[in-house]
């Protein structure tokens, strides 16, 4: 038993005194919890800056442009004379885009037909360009029903029921997961369970990398798994604790349903770090290929874009990962509250992938002690 704990203690000085794995492992969890956030802060974008240019320069379309400017995601900054300087504005990046009002605005809509506005701006930005979007599709909406309200009643038709025949019921929306209809609800939590996998497998595989021959005995490696296991799970539980209460993040998960999940994902995450540490020549190159592995790891992952967009070998491989089980297994129980039947599939699939991780590991390390035996004898 003393043997043991002398072993337990010389393992956890080597982890805790190494920089480049105390910085991987605990600074970048730290780090990244307050950092990534950051621009999901505000959960949406809103009052983005367009400028106007009212052909028509009417009544009506001046009606529309306050309209348009008072929405909460639209900020019109400027009216332009001409479709030129308009686009002068955007290209110099004055502004998020620009509107274009028509000649003839206000009479097609008196006469129930409808105009054609048109909107320049930078569709890349999707989350920018579709808020934009959104407040001019209100604003014209609202407008044009307005119109075919006055028309309706100016016919004879009472306002009460002109207004029912254009919209005939109230509709009524309650967000069930996402209270707030922001993206901090949905993306700030799927990426804390990609930064657990990829911390922790630069700090396993640096240590894994730098240890002796001698040191990676099934005895000390199981030290060394059982010590990650528990660093990695303190961390998490403040992820999920303490952080998603700072940016007011919902769960809907019992907290020991969390570890349930979260024990078979450390589990396989570690033992994937000891098979990296394994392959890789040098911990330069195995610090590098995780870190830039992450973006395609987000994008597979479903959550952001849709895994059917995304080419089939590539969703494959990233099957191979215990993220690809783990995001969503976190999001379907943490955020929808899905209870531990709902996520059979992400546990079974994190338990096979551990699996094959120790197989794959075993044979590694057979494979290296045998050569090593062979060089002796020689």
């Amino acid at each position: 038993m003393h043997k043991l704990w002398r072993a337990v203690g010389t393992e956890a000085k080597a982890i805790f005194t190494n920089s480049t794995i105390l910085m991987a492992m605990v600074g970048g969890v730290l780090f990244y919890a307050f950092l990534y956030p950051l621009p999901y802060q505000h959960q949406s974008p809103e009052e983005q800056k367009i400028t106007v240019v009212d052909l028509d320069k009417s009544d009506l379309s001046r009606k529309f442009i306050r309209m348009v400017n008072s929405s909460q995601q639209v900020n019109v900054v400027d009216q332009a004379e001409s479709v030129t300087e308009a686009k002068n504005q955007f290209m110099s990046q004055k502004v998020s885009g620009f509107l274009v009002i028509p000649t003839e605005f206000s009479k097609n809509l008196l006469l129930g037909q409808s105009p054609t506005v048109a909107y320049a701006g930078d569709a890349s930005y999707f989350l920018v360009y579709g808020t934009i979007i959104e407040g001019l599709m209100k604003a014209g909406g609202t407008i044009s029903a307005e119109i075919r309200v006055a028309n309706m009643t100016i016919d004879g038709t009472p306002i009460t029921q002109a207004v029912k025949t254009f919209q005939p019921f109230n509709s009524n929306y309650i967000p069930v997961f996402n209270h707030n209809m922001g993206y901090q609800q949905y993306v700030v939590p799927a990426v804390f369970v990609l930064i657990l996998q990829q911390t922790l497998l630069m700090a396993v595989g640096v240590r894994q990398k730098i240890v002796k021959p001698h040191e990676k005995s099934p005895k000390i490696m199981l030290i060394r798994f059982s010590l990650f296991l528990c660093v990695e799970l303190v961390l998490a539980c403040f992820y999920f604790g303490s952080v998603f209460d700072f940016y007011d993040i919902s769960r809907f998960s019992h907290p020991l349903e969390l570890l349930i999940l979260l024990v078979p994902f450390l589990t396989s995450v570690i033992l994937l770090g000891f098979i990296l540490g394994e392959l890789f020549p040098n911990c330069e190159s195995l610090l590098l290929v995780v870190l830039f592995s992450s973006m395609p790891i987000v994008f597979s992952a479903g959550f952001i874009w849709p895994v059917e967009m995304i080419p089939s070998l590539l969703v494959s491989v990233m099957h191979l990962l215990p993220s690809d089980f783990a995001i969503n297994g976190f999001l379907l129980l943490n955020q929808q509250g899905s209870g531990l039947q709902g996520v059979m599939k992400n546990l079974l699939g994190l338990y096979g992938l551990s699996a094959f991780y120790l197989l794959v590991y075993s044979l590694i390390y057979l494979k290296k002690v045998k050569n090593r035996i062979n060089i002796e004898t020689e």
